[in-house]
């Protein structure tokens, strides 16, 4: 972000509050993993207020004061930079399957469309070739033209995953499915999807290379009592967490658990005794 803004004719402390703040604001949202607990609190704690919406102006707030306090600089650039970083954090971890609190405090609620992955491998691909041209062309005017076309390659991936997770997006909801979650693959072009209807769940595949569809697997979700799992503290988050859940009666108990993250996240599934132990 610091690489790719015009900064001819400004000031090293200037430049310095730029950088600072370019890093800073792009990270602060995280700032929630220092008391975020590794338990199933974890799910409501990481990416909660310090994700919200209604803390991009305090942060871009924050990091105009201390760029004041420590390099004496007054900039509305600071301001805007600091807003656009603290965005970007919390959008792109709304794009991703794990969801994020954009409107707390005002809701608990999770928000996530699965668009692109967790892990950023494309963008950090396309990083790597950013820098690669930045070592074979050192001339400034060049440098920034570089540093731009990162943004622009990047929109355009992201462009591109939007378009495609509308196309099976929309397809499933013709087919009559109530609820639909997508959870892309860590390379373009791919992507699982899980869909809900009446009672039945299930996974899909969708390869736009290899042209691999198909359910994958199907869950069926069993009548539970759905107040006794509001009163157990880790059920209750899967249930803020998730965009929808998988419930198994296991007789004496309930399983409960994110289709999404089945067997790969121990903090998306509970079992719940149906009697006090």
């Amino acid at each position: 972000m610091y690489a790719a803004l015009k900064k001819t004719d400004m000031d090293s402390k200037t430049k310095w509050s730029l950088f600072a703040t370019s890093v800073g604001a792009n990270t602060i949202p995280d700032i929630d993993l220092y008391w975020a607990k590794a338990s199933a609190q974890y799910l409501m704690l990481h990416r909660g207020i310090t994700h919200s919406f209604i803390m991009v102006p305090v942060w871009a707030g924050l990091f105009s004061l201390l760029c004041y306090l420590i390099f004496r600089r007054k900039d509305v650039r600071i301001f805007f930079t600091a807003a656009a970083g603290v965005l970007l954090h919390i959008i792109s971890d709304w794009t991703n399957p794990w969801g994020t609190g954009l409107l707390e405090p005002f809701t608990s609620r999770r928000y996530a469309i699965g668009i692109v992955p967790n892990k950023g491998y494309v963008f950090w691909g396309i990083a790597s070739v950013v820098v690669l041209l930045l070592l074979l062309f050192r001339q400034k005017e060049y440098r920034l033209r570089i540093c731009r076309s990162f943004w622009v390659i990047a929109t355009l991936y992201v462009g591109f995953q939007i378009a495609y997770s509308a196309y099976v997006y929309v397809d499933l909801k013709a087919a009559g499915y109530d609820q639909v979650a997508i959870r892309a693959d860590r390379a373009p072009g791919g992507m699982s999807y899980f869909a809900k209807k009446d009672d039945v769940i299930i996974e899909g595949r969708h390869e736009l290379l290899s042209g691999v569809r198909g359910t994958v697997k199907t869950y069926i979700n069993d009548p539970v009592d759905l107040d006794l799992l509001k009163k157990d503290r880790r059920a209750k988050d899967i249930l803020l967490f998730a965009p929808f859940v998988a419930t198994q009666d296991l007789g004496d108990s309930i399983r409960l658990f994110d289709p999404r993250f089945a067997g790969r996240v121990g903090l998306l599934e509970v079992i719940v005794p149906k009697s006090p132990v």
